[in-house]
Order: C-alpha cells, then structure tokens, then sequence
C-alpha cells in the first residue's frame, strides 16, 4: 500500500514486524512525511504503566522526567485522556488530533503533563489506536513541535496510510512473539521436561505437556494465565513476579509441599535475556520443575537477593543446613559464639523465620 507520497508503508512496517531492530526507522520515515519532529509507538496497560515506549529523536531523561510527573496518568495526559474519551463512547481506534487535545484540556487536573511537553518541543501531533484488547492498547502517534505547527488534513492523511500498515505489522509481530514460546515449549517436550515459558507479564505463555498434566492434577494451579499456589521461600504468583519484574531476580528456586496426597515439587526459575523492540509476548522467564539435587551454586546471591542477607550470613546458613553444628562454624570464621549466635538471629529476623528449625524448613525449599 502506497501513500500520497508514494511510500509503500506496508513493506516499511511489515518490514518491522519481521526486525524489529527497524521500528525507530519506520517510525521516523512517518514523522518526516507528515512535517513532524518525532513518531511513537506506545503499549499501554497490562501490570505496567507503560510496557513499551518508542519514540524517536527522544533522549531517556526527558522519558525519566515523564515517569517522575505522572505524565502517563489520563488526569493530566491530554494524549490519554482524549482517547479514553473516545474508547468510552465506542470508537476503538479513531484519529485523534489537537482538535480532540483541545476538547479535554478543561478537564485535566493540572497542566503538568502540557507543560512538559512544551518543554520537550511536542505540544501538537496526531495519534490512533492500533491494538485495544485485554491487555491494554499499542498506539501509533506523530509528535510535534510549535515551528511544525498543527498537524493539516493532508498529513493525517499520510498518517492514516501509515497507521493502516502499522496496525497489521503490530499484530504480526505479536503473533510471532506467541509463536517464539510454543516453540520453545515444543522444545522441552523433545527432552520430557516440565516447563513454564512466561512472558513479560508474568503470564504462562506456553507450557509443555508434562507441565499441563501438572496442572490438570491441581498440583500446580493455573489460572486466566497466571501460576498460583503456595509455595515456600516465595509463592508462584510472587516467584513469576520476581523473575518478570524490572527489578526481579535472575534466578531463583522454591518447593511446593504436596501434604499427605502427593510428593512435593521443587521448581528452578530463570529469567531470560532481554530483547529490544518486544511488545511483551516473547518468552521472558522459565520455571522448570525439577528432581532435588543440592547443588550449592548461586545459593548465596539468591539468598542475599530475596532476603538482603549479608555474604557472610548467606554462608552461615547454607553451612547450618548442611548440618555443620556452632563450634565446627566458629572455628571456621574465626568467630566468638556470641558473635554467631548474633548474624543466626539476624537471619533469622530476615527471613521471618521464628526460630532455627523454621529457617531449616525455608531453607530445604531453597537447597534441596
């Protein structure tokens, strides 16, 4: 599909879709054929505020300026507020300009979001929905300076062209990222594993046979595509939480007691690499169950990690699991017992656990 200006905006953006690497240069062709200073591509909603945020010709501290204001809340985002002006009243993906910015400025709260965008030279622009589903939205938007003025009916023109075509790479690439964890599920079903492939989320993106026949005998409980069920250091919601969030953990392990009618589980979490330019749905974190193996590696960060222990208080507690008794620990530190008796209380103060043989029975969901 070619625009007024001859640009064939599906091969630009479908072209995106495929890598995704290319999105800042579809963006920016946008913004120069509309007479506009920058384009955007946003994600909206889900358990974030903003999970993604594309904008062109943009520096990172003026989006950290942006989180720091508020400036995503619709109370005071006149970009927001003027779509979901719109979504209330049924219409899902319309062109919104600076006629619509100027309808819901007297409702705003303050002009601390208008104020910066003065700041930041982007006051006019023209924006559309390209996804509004249960998750949230993916907006495509052109942001403008005062010199670029307002947008004109030709340029949204263009920009409607160009959102035609963004709208169908957006949903391609999110169907790819989908396809990337049922892959990777097949994957583990090749080697019989009992595997959880989440996404940014938090949610289960995939999961192979061996771990839905896990679920369908409630041992594991799943639930609108989130893990839950108790579990011991942290529960699932929290482990797929820890390993999803921005500032989550890298790894981590934890045991689901079984009680009298079943063995208990041991799972093993990992956090995957992060990709630039993902919309959420590629695999982002794995929990694999697995057979106990006390293998000691990378205990010590996790503990230090989850439960701020010091270095030295995450080795007294793995030696105190592994059954070295008091004296044997203070020849090997070179400590008083008064002074062990004090880093024993302390973690167990940091763990929350009441005494030692509560702090063993954490520390076997963590070590076994």
């Amino acid at each position: 599909m070619r625009g007024p200006d001859n640009v064939d905006w599906n091969d630009l953006f479908l072209s995106a879709a495929l890598q995704p690497e290319q999105w800042p240069e579809a963006l920016d062709a946008m913004a120069r054929h509309t007479g506009s200073a920058r384009g955007q591509l946003i994600g909206i909603g889900g358990d974030r505020d903003i999970p993604f945020n594309i904008v062109t010709h943009f520096a990172p501290p003026a989006f950290e300026e942006f989180l720091r204001i508020g400036g995503a809340s619709p109370s005071v985002n006149f970009r927001i507020a003027a779509c979901n002006r719109d979504i209330a009243r049924g219409r899902y993906d319309s062109l919104l300009h600076e006629k619509h910015y100027d309808a819901v400025m007297p409702q705003l709260e303050d002009r601390r979001y208008a104020d910066w965008c003065e700041e930041q030279g982007i006051p006019f622009g023209c924006q559309t929905n390209l996804v509004v589903d249960r998750l949230g939205l993916v907006g495509l938007a052109v942001l403008r300076t005062r010199r670029d003025g307002r947008t004109t009916p030709a340029q949204r023109r263009t920009f409607a062209a160009a959102a035609d075509a963004a709208r169908r790479a957006v949903r391609l690439q999110e169907r790819l990222e989908g396809e990337q964890a049922r892959f990777l599920a097949g994957a583990f079903d090749v080697i019989a594993a009992t595997a959880f492939i989440l996404d940014s989320r938090g949610r289960v993106a995939a999961l192979t046979a061996k771990a839905e026949a896990l679920v369908a005998s409630g041992a594991v409980g799943l639930r609108q595509g989130q893990l839950e069920g108790e579990a011991s250091p942290l529960s699932l919601g929290q482990a797929t939480a820890a390993l999803t969030g921005a500032e989550g953990l890298q790894h981590l392990r934890l045991k689901i007691d079984g009680g009298d009618e079943r063995p208990g589980l041991f799972l093993e979490g990992f956090r995957l690499p992060r990709r630039d330019w993902s919309f959420g749905h590629l695999p982002h974190a794995i929990l694999l169950v697995k057979q106990p193996q006390r293998d000691r590696a990378g205990i010590s960060a996790f503990l230090s990690a989850l439960y701020r222990l010091t270095t030295a208080e995450a080795e007294i507690a793995m030696r105190l699991f592994d059954g070295k008794g008091r004296a044997e620990l203070c020849a090997e530190r070179g400590v008083t017992p008064e002074t062990l008796r004090g880093q024993i209380k302390s973690i167990c103060a940091k763990t929350g656990s009441e005494n030692e043989a509560r702090l063993m029975r954490l520390l076997a969901a963590i070590m076994t």
